[in-house]
């Protein structure tokens, strides 16, 4: 499925990576996204999650079709670059994570979207400027973010 919908999605956008700094206190909704089951199966077999050498006790308790945390947080690139970029000669380049927490299940039936605030426009000099946001993973119908997140990301000029 990925994108079902972009009712509700906000964008960013500056012309030229260098004007990065007037992203500050601004916010984003990425369009609502729900996971492929075969694109679940495709992650799991190339992160090697399906040759664990020990099983996880009661890992059937989480139902079918919970999508892996690691899953979840590989879509924030794709998700968040629908609604935040710049449109002169620039490249992202993925700082990190902090404070990421996996807060409640998403499953592959649960459309989500991703609401962002930039929190910090950092000045690197010549290498650009590391914009900083938190991440709020909202899942349809529920009140509990499925997961937070903290993102840096380098915008250079390519």
């Amino acid at each position: 499925m990925g994108i079902l919908s972009t009712d509700g999605a906000t964008t960013l956008s500056v012309s030229h990576p260098s004007e990065a700094p007037t992203l500050l206190d601004r916010t984003f909704v990425t369009p609502w996204f729900v996971v492929d089951d075969d694109r679940t199966e495709l992650f799991e077999k190339a992160s090697y999650h399906d040759e664990y050498p020990h099983a996880y006790e009661g890992e059937e308790g989480y139902g079918d079709g919970l999508v892996e945390g690691f899953h979840l947080l590989s879509l924030l690139d794709v998700l968040c670059n629908h609604s935040l970029w710049s449109e002169g000669p620039w490249i992202a380049w993925n700082y990190g994570l902090d404070n990421v927490r996996f807060i409640s299940v998403i499953r592959n039936t649960d459309p989500f979207r991703i609401h962002g605030h930039v929190r910090e426009v950092i000045d690197r000099a010549e290498q650009g400027h590391l914009v900083v946001t938190d991440l709020r993973a909202e899942v349809k119908g529920r009140e509990r973010p499925g997961f937070v997140a903290t993102q840096r990301a380098l915008w250079a000029t390519a």
